[in-house]
């Protein structure tokens, strides 16, 4: 059998804006759905991460969903097997208040997993292991332990791994714990990469600018092979360009959120022409970014080799403190990771 894996839907993003809830359930409605119904697959799993707000919820939102994907995966007959991300509780420490379970759980097809457990699918035994805090790092590192499953899934957050591209995060768990398993199967970051046995999947779709370019979309695991397939999300939400890009289909920008870097050596007439053709599409929202002259640059050079968490950890490494950096970092990695979802 086959297993479409889906992770990271952070339906709400961007304040419940409805133009990003809109292009969610594009994917679905034209690459996540028919795909499934063609291949007659019939499991869904979730790792983590459904909701985007973890204190509350909009209605008009939950309507949404509701409508959108957890009333038409209950008429498909599909059964969607969910466990815990962060955003899913409402405590830091503890999963025990969560979302999915107080909004979702009247619903027969869908199966949450507070808790690790142990799955089989046509032969195939898979872990199921939810959001680790205070309250369970116990009884999931024993759980990790112990079982016997080729494959585990789960909502990691692990050391020197993307968490968007080139930005690899610190301040959380190495992934030596990890290594008994023949595929680690993880939500959380929301960049696709791997590393020896662990497979962070990545987004369905774009939801900042930090993921432009990034490949987005889904997985499908067959059981069988235990074979893990890519399908692609063409869909795109941000671009960002230059005035000397040559581009030959505007039409792209409609309805888009789109950049236009202006520098000091762009030709004026270049520049015009771009806002111009680029206007005449109605992308939902346009910014001409004005780059720093050349000459502030040699004056303040700027080492663009650097993202911003790698000089936010430089920072904090060189503060001469009687406490964890670790800890420190981590608070920090997670206030920038929160800022750009706002």
């Amino acid at each position: 059998m086959k297993i479409a894996i889906l992770n990271d839907t952070h339906f709400g993003a961007r304040n419940d804006s409805s133009i990003f809830l809109n292009y969610f359930f594009r994917f679905f409605d034209e690459v996540f759905f028919p795909y499934i119904k063609s291949n007659h697959i019939d499991t869904i799993f979730h790792l983590g991460d459904l909701m985007d707000r973890r204190k509350y919820v909009n209605f008009n939102t939950l309507t949404q969903v509701k409508a959108n994907l957890f009333d038409k995966i209950e008429t498909m007959g599909v059964d969607l097997h969910m466990l815990l991300g962060n955003h899913d509780t409402f405590y830091r420490n503890t999963n025990e208040v969560n979302s999915p379970k107080q909004l979702f759980s009247h619903y027969k097809s869908f199966h949450l997993y507070e808790e690790c457990k142990l799955l089989n699918f046509d032969g195939l035994s898979i872990g199921m292991v939810p959001w680790i805090c205070t309250q369970n790092k116990d009884e999931v590192l024993n759980f990790i332990k112990n079982t016997t499953c080729p494959i585990l899934c789960g909502h990691f957050e692990l050391n020197n791994y993307e968490v968007l591209r080139g930005v690899k995060f610190s301040g959380g768990m190495t992934d030596s714990f990890l290594g008994r398993f023949e595929q680690v199967l993880s939500g959380h970051f929301h960049n696709k990469s791997e590393n020896k046995n662990v497979k962070y999947l990545g987004t369905q779709y774009e939801i900042t600018f930090s993921d432009m370019n990034d490949m987005k979309g889904f997985h499908v695991l067959d059981t069988e092979t235990r074979e893990l397939t890519f399908i692609e999300n063409p869909d795109r939400m941000f671009y960002s360009i230059n005035p000397q890009d040559d581009i030959v289909d505007y039409s792209v920008f409609k309805n888009k959120y789109v950049k236009l870097i202006v520098t000091s050596d762009c030709k004026r007439t270049d520049v015009d022409d771009k806002i111009f053709k680029i206007e005449q599409e109605n992308p939902y929202e346009f910014t001409i970014i004005e780059d720093m002259s050349l000459d502030q640059r040699e004056k303040d050079p700027v080492d663009l080799s650097k993202d911003t968490l790698t000089i936010i950890n430089e920072e904090i490494d060189s503060l001469e403190i009687d406490i964890n950096t670790g800890v420190l970092k981590k608070i920090a990695n997670e206030i920038y990771l929160e800022a750009l979802d706002q």
